[in-house]
């Protein structure tokens, strides 16, 4: 039995005619004819009496309540199929950068309440390293990670922004006297540095990239692992520290005086990480309004997420 034979049987019911039903049903008489005739073979009753006029039996009065509501709980299933596909019920755990103050994140976890709200947010903040570990032990579903696409085959990274990078000095350094810092000025300084296992692009960048490109040795004086720490050692004078533009916007340390360096002026990439093995509805629609968010003014050139997580699938 399938479900068009219930729809055929329904319609033959409510009319009391099979012309009108095959009318109601948009097919022709003979074919509506015949699958009512194979429905009554395999039931092993008749449905219908025929004549002059159609009339239910009472096996057809039985058989039609039953089949009424066989037909709405098909319906049922496949609209809440439907419904799962785009707005899905769970759990989505998402990586919040401990590393910069920007508004991409929270605004991205808000807005996908407002859209998903059937889906619980569980923030978890941290550095890019716990993230990209958490990723991949599924611990997370999708970061917000410093730096650009991880070494980690089982984790697929976007780029999202690229933020410029201050110096925090401490005050009376004779760095504060000018209005720019060129990056060989940091020979010879003490530096401040994250560490390499919280923020391992972070790290990488600017001892290789940055300071390594100027030919500048870096004399890491002390690493600290956060931000709050990283400017409490450079009030302390134990150092000079690279911060995020939106850090130095946000958080005012008695003792740091913050400088923006010369040109080329050293970006760092923010970007959003996930694993692309068995990507859950949630991830996409997370990773759409991470996309949404993600002006092209910004210069960062995108694919469409559907494409790119379809090819992480």
């Amino acid at each position: 039995m399938e479900l068009r034979h219930l729809r055929y049987f329904i319609a033959v019911a409510e009319e009391l005619h099979f012309g009108r039903a095959a009318e109601r049903l948009r097919i022709t008489q003979p074919p509506l004819s015949y699958q009512i005739q194979s429905l009554e073979r395999e039931l092993g009753v008749q449905l219908f009496r025929r004549g002059r006029t159609v009339e239910l039996t009472e096996a057809g009065t039985a058989f039609l309540d039953k089949a009424r509501w066989a037909l709405t709980a098909a319906d049922d299933a496949a609209r809440a199929a439907q419904s799962a596909r785009t707005s899905p019920a769970g759990r989505l755990r998402v990586g919040y950068p401990a590393m910069t103050a920007g508004p991409l994140a929270p605004e991205a976890m808000r807005r996908f309440a407002a859209r998903f709200p059937s889906i619980e947010i569980e923030p978890v903040a941290g550095h890019s390293g716990a993230h990209l570990e958490a990723l991949e032990a599924e611990r997370l579903d999708v970061a917000f990670v410093c730096g650009g696409p991880p070494d980690r085959q089982a984790v697929r990274f976007r780029p999202i922004e690229a933020e410029p990078l201050l110096l925090a000095i401490p005050d009376g350094h004779q760095l504060t006297r000018g209005a720019m810092v060129r990056v060989e000025q940091l020979a010879g300084e003490p530096m401040v540095l994250f560490p390499q296992a919280s923020e391992p692009a972070l790290h990488w960048y600017l001892v290789t990239d940055v300071l390594g490109g100027a030919r500048v040795a870096p004399l890491v004086a002390m690493e600290a692992p956060s931000v709050e720490s990283t400017c409490s050692a450079v009030a302390a004078g134990l150092g000079i520290a690279f911060v995020l533009a939106s850090t130095a916007a946000l958080l005012s340390v008695p003792g740091v005086t913050y400088r923006p360096m010369a040109p080329p002026v050293p970006a760092l990439r923010h970007g959003v990480a996930w694993r692309p093995a068995g990507v859950i509805h949630a991830v996409r629609g997370f990773l759409e309004i991470v996309d949404e968010l993600s002006v092209p003014a910004r210069g960062i050139v995108r694919r469409r997420p559907s494409a790119e997580v379809a090819a992480a699938d």
